[in-house]
């Protein structure tokens, strides 16, 4: 089980599962986060926090503007909105995820299984 010195400087999410306190909701929480971007700026990413025990990593929402520019749009320690915080580059993950496959991740999490069209 990965600890604080074992996160990776390249962990995402599905890296750090195994030692998420709540793994469902900590997804359903950063998904709930990454959609508000979505819905204004048609994309979104996640990079985590790689300080910590990995239990509730802090997590920063970004988005890729008109020229793929990767652009700053919101971060939260657990599920406190960083405000008035300076953001330091060093402390996320160099890997993120996109809404596409955080939404993917809570589906295997919940056990979704698509049913398949009728013909």
């Amino acid at each position: 089980m990965p600890t604080y010195k074992d996160i990776p400087k390249d962990a995402t999410i599905r890296d750090v599962l195994p030692t998420l306190s709540n793994k469902e909701e900590y997804v359903r929480v950063v998904i709930g986060h990454m959609s508000e971007c979505r819905t204004q700026h048609q994309n979104a990413f996640v990079r985590i926090g790689v300080t910590g025990q990995g239990k509730i990593p802090s997590h920063k929402i970004v988005y890729d503007d008109h020229a793929g520019q990767e652009i700053f749009f919101k971060a939260w320690g657990e599920e406190t909105l960083f405000t008035d915080v300076k953001i330091h580059q060093d402390t996320w993950s160099t890997a993120r995820m996109s809404w596409e496959e955080v939404r993917g991740l809570l589906g295997e999490i919940r056990a979704f299984k698509p049913t398949k069209l009728r013909a």
